[in-house]
């Protein structure tokens, strides 16, 4: 007589789980990650094979448009707040408590400071047309240094990084190393982008 074969049941696999594992690991990469501000011009920088990384903090980083403007980036908004007290108190810019909480804010900006209170009153999609002329790095008035001279004081441990835009203007270039140099600061990086190392390496 034949035996009669009882029918196998599927595997069932209880996915949830795995569904709150997926889910809390993606609230973790959106809540640790950090959003990369738009620049406020172009900035195509040199090559080199160089591969050491600037790190995320402690960094004054001067940069050169294509234009030649000259900005200013300050990556920590505890910095950024006592920096800008500092500088509205030493030139008397009468900045109020909206202003400097806006440049709080603000990583990077290039405006001489006899515009920083307009730039700093207009709203943000306003800002976004705004057209930013770059601070200050003549001869006889060389705001770059002011700026430089107040965040080293404020985090001396900072390291400076100058990046410049490829076809930007060797003068404004040289006038920024000469103003770093002048307030005897001679040890700075230079950002560039990575190329290929050369074959036979």
């Amino acid at each position: 007589m034949a035996q009669v074969k009882s029918k196998k049941g599927g595997v069932t696999m209880d996915m949830t789980a795995m569904c709150d594992v997926g889910f809390l690991l993606l609230t973790f990469f959106i809540l640790t990650a950090k959003m990369k501000v738009p620049e406020p011009a172009k900035f195509d920088v040199p090559s080199s094979v160089s591969d050491t990384k600037l790190p995320d903090e402690n960094i004054i980083r001067i940069s050169i448009s294509d234009k030649g403007a000259v900005f200013f980036t300050i990556a920590e908004q505890s910095v950024r707040r006592e920096l800008i007290q500092e500088i509205n108190n030493m030139y008397k810019l009468g900045l109020n408590d909206q202003q400097k909480h806006k440049f709080e804010l603000t990583e990077t900006f290039g405006v001489p400071l006899k515009e920083l209170k307009y730039f700093l009153t207009i709203s943000d999609e306003q800002r976004k047309e705004f057209k930013q002329k770059g601070i200050l790095v003549d001869s006889t008035n060389n705001e770059l240094k002011g700026w430089v001279r107040v965040a080293k004081t404020i985090n001396p441990q900072a390291r400076i990084a100058v990046k410049g835009d490829r076809t930007s203007d060797y003068s404004v270039f040289k006038a920024v190393i000469g103003s770093l140099q002048e307030m005897n600061l001679n040890k700075f990086s230079l950002i560039t982008s990575l190329e290929a190392k050369p074959s036979g390496e």
